[in-house]
């Protein structure tokens, strides 16, 4: 009988013991993880589990453990290691609360995450189709909750290039946010873009035209004619109608492509230039030659004096070194660069040339020029 109770009260100091201790654990753990240090994260929150397996099986602080070794490790990109842990949660959850625990969906989720980080697109399927029933049996078919649902396969059947899933899933999450928050609802978004993206590889133009002008309604109403926000969608839809010939209905949304991009990042930045290389491509297929070298011609220019500037941020760099000679070098290299002279350009290449004049006069070296702005 003694013996016995010596046992009894050695676990309960045991147990005592860890809950006195396993908090401090896992801070260190949580302020390794926030500094980065994963590794370090990782090994504190495996002392902790090492205290808690002493606690009943019921505590809490177990499926605390497993969650945050599962974040620390997919952080780490240990994606396997981190689904183990994840999965002793959803079992801890499972076993302690009930299969029909309101928060085992959120892990299944994450389970799914992991399956993608993997590349085990089949098994996040199975996981998210698991994760849909539960979510209609909480919140009904018509639920924001189940058109996630559909939005998340849709990525997933991308992912495995069955675009025809894919655009079935994006169909069916589209129709539930519809009924919930009607045409203009901001949910719609991101799963009308991805229709868009799929209807064109699809080369289902009329489609993706329909799916781009809804979108862009919809981000018109929120952000206005001209903000950032609207270039994705105007880009597809350039494209949709320049699949089915629509030719003179894409001329304006390539040139308001243009006047987006110029606005959001300034006419002569590189950016600008991939938007005329587009452009001359839809100039192309129309015969539009003289139109073509002029749009390329300009599209040239911009990476020219793009690259320029950089050349110029080193030659000043080389003078600050005190390297007159190297800065030379650089300066005649954008000359190079900056020909034929062109009215993007002009000033840039006047300032190179004059550098090289006064490089090349009397006193053999000039001052450093300021740096220019890229």
């Amino acid at each position: 009988m003694l013996v016995r109770l010596c046992v009894i009260l050695a676990c309960l100091a045991s147990s005592v013991f860890a809950q006195d201790t396993i908090p401090q654990t896992m801070q260190e753990g949580d302020a390794a993880y926030l500094k980065g240090d994963y590794e370090g994260a990782r090994q504190a929150f495996l002392r902790a589990w090492e205290l808690a397996r002493r606690t009943p099986p019921e505590n809490a602080t177990r499926y605390d453990i497993f969650k945050r070794l599962t974040s620390v490790r997919a952080a780490a990109g240990e994606f396997a290691d981190a689904d183990q842990w994840l999965q002793q949660a959803i079992n801890w959850r499972e076993n302690t609360l009930g299969p029909t625990d309101p928060k085992i969906p959120e892990d299944l989720l994450l389970s799914v995450n992991l399956c993608r980080g993997m590349k085990d697109l089949e098994r996040a399927l199975v996981i998210l189709r698991r994760v849909n029933g539960l979510h209609i049996a909480m919140y009904t078919f018509n639920s924001p909750q189940v058109a996630d649902d559909f939005s998340r396969a849709a990525q997933l059947y991308g992912d495995q290039k069955k675009l025809e899933e894919a655009i079935n899933s994006l169909n069916a999450a589209i129709g539930i946010r519809t009924k919930l928050g009607g045409a203009l609802d901001p949910s719609l978004i991101s799963d009308l873009d991805h229709l868009g993206e799929y209807q064109i590889v699809q080369r289902a133009y009329d489609q993706a035209e329909a799916a781009f002008r809804h979108v862009l309604v919809i981000r018109e109403t929120l952000y206005g004619k001209v903000n950032p926000d609207l270039i994705s969608t105007v880009d597809g839809l350039a494209y949709a109608l320049f699949g089915q010939k629509k030719y003179e209905a894409a001329e304006p949304v390539y040139q308001r492509l243009l006047e987006l991009w110029q606005a959001s990042v300034g006419k002569d930045h590189p950016m600008v230039a991939v938007a005329l290389d587009k452009i001359a491509v839809f100039e192309a297929a129309q015969k539009k030659y003289p139109e073509v070298h002029a749009t390329l011609d300009r599209s040239t220019a911009i990476r020219a004096n793009f690259h320029a500037l950089g050349i110029s941020q080193q030659a000043t760099q080389a003078f600050v070194e005190g390297h007159a000679l190297e800065a030379k070098v650089l300066y005649q290299r954008g000359l190079v660069i900056l020909d034929p002279p062109n009215p993007i350009y002009d000033e840039l290449r006047g300032q190179f040339e004059e550098i090289l004049k006064q490089i090349a006069g009397p006193q053999g070296k000039r001052q450093a020029p300021a740096k220019k702005k890229l």
